[in-house]
């Protein structure tokens, strides 16, 4: 089979999911890669066997042999890479969220968090959403949105047995939380975007809406779109009940850096049929990684673990035992039960959704499971989200 040659442009932490996932695909090559400072992508590159290093990813853009452009830089660099790439006849996957309002037209030294009205920030990051797509219609070319929660085998299987119950879906509950991001982009809007709603609700709030419109298709053949929502945000780690329980000599279990961002978030999303969907997203989780969705239906109940899930059980109270190996993301300790991660990138669908976007470059008849405008309405509903939270009130979409 022709192999797809593709270059990637970020080193950090979504890059190594994605460059370990296209270790499963034959026909996928990363020819390139691009970091701004040259000597952590000569490292990147060496440690990962990829041929060529960039410090600037439009000179990437210039190689004819490269027909995918892979960005998994921070959020608020995603938009005019996305269009740079499009322009250049490049196919793109872009990491999620699609992209954010980050103050490019505020003072450098502004937390916009704090001082930029909701409506806004809405606003221009639905417009920056909105270049991304045209660019990428323009130029003839497939936008594909990085959410892998639709292609886990769990999400996938549930679509399967939605199908054959027949029945509606009427509540969608769904989470992802953890103890804190540990990059130090995360901590200010101006390089994330939002808090926990937009880093980590992104994932829960994409599920949700692709399972309503995939309800929709199946049913009617026109998605089932979402109509409203109501939310409430706070920053947990500035609360007296956080600040008063830290353990001996101050030790705080969980990331307490966050700036003008949020690390607890609540939404419900109400859809066009009456049926409802809660997303929880928060900082603020001992444990590990939690990512789950429950579905409840009119004649059914299905309910993924996308992670952990409990394939495997180890136990250890040798806080040693375990040090050489990664048992689980964001857990705090290896003593005690634990759920070591089996075949992540498969069962949190990375590895599948990386699949379908080599496979759409190699048919042009084909459309990716997840596309840009997917990213689009989780924009959508996130910013309209901050703007309920803001304002105390519902917001119609």
């Amino acid at each position: 089979m022709k192999k797809v040659r593709i270059g990637l442009v970020g080193t950090g932490f979504a890059a190594n999911f994605h460059l370990n996932s296209y270790a499963t695909v034959p026909h996928a090559e990363v020819a390139a890669v691009s970091s701004r400072v040259r000597a952590r992508g000569q490292e990147y590159a060496a440690k990962h066997g990829i041929e060529s290093v960039y410090s600037d990813y439009r000179e990437m853009l210039d190689r004819d042999d490269i027909q995918l452009v892979d960005v998994t830089t921070p959020v608020h660099v995603h938009a005019p890479i996305v269009i740079d790439a499009a322009n250049a006849g490049k196919h793109v996957i872009c990491e999620k969220p699609l992209t954010a309002y980050c103050g490019e037209d505020r003072p450098e030294d502004e937390l916009i968090g704090n001082t930029v009205p909701r409506r806004e920030m809405y606003e221009k990051a639905l417009a920056s959403a909105d270049l991304m797509i045209d660019a990428a219609k323009q130029n003839h070319v497939k936008l594909m949105y990085a959410e892998n929660w639709i292609y886990a085998p769990a999400l996938t299987r549930a679509k399967e047995l939605i199908d054959s119950a027949g029945g509606s879906i009427i509540d969608i509950r769904a989470e992802e939380s953890h103890s804190g991001s540990h990059s130090p982009f995360a901590f200010q809007w101006r390089t994330s975007g939002g808090g926990a709603l937009l880093r980590l609700g992104s994932h829960p709030i994409g599920a949700a809406l692709h399972l309503k419109a995939f309800e929709g298709y199946v049913k009617n053949g026109k998605p089932i779109v979402p109509e409203s929502v109501v939310a409430d945000v706070a920053n947990l780690a500035s609360s007296k009940a956080f600040k008063s329980g830290a353990g001996p000599e101050g030790k705080q279990w969980l990331v307490d850096k966050w700036e003008d961002v949020e690390n607890w978030a609540s939404l419900a999303i109400r859809f066009s049929d009456g049926s409802r969907a809660t997303i929880l997203a928060s900082d603020t989780v001992l444990g590990g990684i939690k990512n789950f969705i429950e579905i409840f239906m009119t004649n059914a109940r299905v309910q993924c673990n996308i992670d952990p899930n409990n394939m495997l059980v180890a136990y250890t109270p040798d806080s040693a035992a375990f040090a050489d190996v990664e048992v689980a993301e964001k857990i705090e300790t290896k003593t005690g039960f634990t759920f070591p991660s089996v075949g992540g990138i498969w069962f949190d669908g990375k590895a599948q959704e990386v699949r379908d976007f080599v496979d759409c470059v190699l048919e042009p008849d084909r459309q990716p499971i997840s596309k840009g405008e997917l990213g689009r309405d989780v924009l959508r509903v996130t910013y309209a989200a901050y703007l309920s939270a803001e304002e105390g009130r519902r917001v119609d979409l």
